[in-house]
Formats: structure tokens, C-alpha cells, sequence
């Protein structure tokens, strides 16, 4: 398999789950200003979309955002307990993935976009708040150690990457406990540093 990915990204997600399953895969880099690979190839032509992540599966079978990439790796092996095979457990790992993906992460993406006035910053702010609290308070009603059981599985992965993003924006986390809690214990995961390290994220 081969990752198209850019540092940081939410291909991070991904990167983290394949490092989870332990398969052979390739890394390539993408630039996504300029749509082009490391090797210099026209991104648009891998993946018409033009954001990361892309999967490829085999040459020229190439699999797209991450709510369709992170729940196919973490089936990869049962044994791992990644995500429940069927049934509601594996409906809720899907709900959470796709709760982050339509929301957390369009509420991040703004200060992605191109300058923001303070007007639209307060407001951008207010949305991330807004979403995280909801998630915050759900963790808190929950026994799980996790977001969705007591296993670590592909919503954590993608919820510890999206908060990552509050480093780049100036955004305090702090206030979200029983997030952190969850992003600590993600954070310590071999399979996290390897991908954080790979990225050139952390020496």
C-alpha cells in the first residue's frame, strides 16, 4: 500500500492505523500548494480531489477520505480490536469518524483557508469550542477509556490529530480534560510516534 500524505494533515490519521496494523507501505509526500508529490508528479492525476489523504490499495485502486480509509485499515486484522467487525459497535466508530470529519474538522479548516479577520477568528473560535464541549461532555458520560469502547481505534486517532491542529491556531485545550485524557494516552502509542516522527512533527 502507499500513503499520499502531508505532514501533519489529516492523513496523519491514516499514518497512524497503518502503522497500527503492520503492513509494508510507502510514504509520499504532498505538496498541497502545489498539488505536486516529492517525486514531482501532478497530484490532481492520483487524486482528482486534491487533498490528502489518498490510499492507495493496489496500482492504480486508490481509496479516499479518511471515513472510508481509517474504519478498511483498522478491519485489516480482527485480532487487533481496532474496530468491532459489525453490529452497533462498528455503527458507532463510523458515527464518531464521520461527526469529526463533517465537523470537527470543517470547524478547524477555516484558519486553514487564508487570513481571517479578528471578527471571523472570534467566531471561528466559538464553533471549535462549541464542538469540543459536546465531545468533552460525551466522553465525560461515557465508562469507556476511549471514544468509543475501551479499545484505541481509528476515532481516536482522528480526534487526536484534529486537536493537534489547536497548537497551529493559538487555540487553548485546556478546558477540555477528559479530551486531553484521551489525547495523552494516544500520544504515548508507538504507532503515533513512529507516524509523528516519520512527518518530521516531532525530533
Amino acid at each position: 500500500m502507499k500513503l499520499y500524505y502531508s505532514p501533519g494533515a489529516s492523513s496523519l490519521a491514516s499514518h497512524i492505523i497503518l502503522n497500527e496494523i503492520n503492513v509494508d507501505f510507502d510514504l509520499v509526500r504532498v505538496d498541497l500548494k502545489t498539488h505536486k508529490t516529492e517525486k514531482g508528479e501532478d497530484y490532481y492525476a492520483i487524486n482528482p480531489k486534491g487533498y490528502v489523504p489518498a490510499l492507495e490499495i493496489n496500482p492504480g485502486l486508490i481509496l479516499t477520505e479518511n471515513v472510508a480509509i481509517l474504519p478498511f485499515l483498522a478491519q485489516h486484522d480482527p485480532k487487533q480490536d481496532l474496530i468491532p467487525p459489525s453490529g452497533l459497535g462498528r455503527a458507532k466508530v463510523l458515527e464518531w469518524l464521520g461527526y469529526l470529519n463533517s465537523e470537527l474538522h470543517d470547524a478547524y479548516a477555516v484558519f486553514f483557508c487564508g487570513a481571517l479577520s479578528e471578527e471571523a477568528k472570534t467566531k471561528a473560535y466559538a464553533e471549535i469550542d462549541r464542538l469540543l464541549t459536546h465531545i468533552d461532555q460525551a466522553i465525560a458520560e461515557s465508562d469507556h477509556d476511549y471514544l468509543v469502547d475501551d479499545n484505541f481505534g481509528p476515532a481516536d486517532a482522528y480526534l487526536f490529530v484534529l486537536t493537534n491542529w489547536s497548537n497551529y491556531i493559538h487555540h487553548d485545550l485546556t478546558p477540555y480534560t477528559n479530551i486531553i485524557a484521551i489525547r495523552n494516552k494516544v500520544a504515548e502509542r508507538q504507532s503515533v510516534q513512529m507516524a509523528m516522527r516519520d512527518e518530521g512533527l516531532i525530533p
